[in-house]
């Protein structure tokens, strides 16, 4: 389901454990961001990724260290003129989940 349009992605990190995420679409993806720790939020510039078509559906993926890959299961789509989306991370390092 898409509910916003985006052309920057918020990241934070309210889980126990360490992690980084990335924007995946169809057919592509960006690449990671810098390693969060427990409490640190990081922004992620979609307009430098000059080959993500304008209205793609797209989704964030984290990347959780001594645990599984976590996809958020929340959709936005890339605007090259909109604002940004918020994705949180919180839980355990076996059972991540996206707010």
């Amino acid at each position: 389901m898409t509910d916003a349009s985006a052309s920057s992605v918020i990241f934070h990190n309210q889980g126990g454990f360490d992690c980084n995420f990335s924007v995946q679409w169809d057919g592509g993806e960006t690449d990671r961001t810098n390693i969060l720790s427990i409490g640190q939020t990081t922004t992620l510039d979609l307009k430098v990724y000059q080959h993500i078509p304008n209205g793609q559906s797209c989704w964030a993926r984290c990347y959780v260290f001594g645990g599984p890959n976590h996809d958020s299961g929340r959709n936005f789509n890339y605007s090259h003129d909109a604002g940004s989306v918020e994705y949180t991370i919180s839980g355990g390092t076996l059972n991540p989940s996206f707010d």
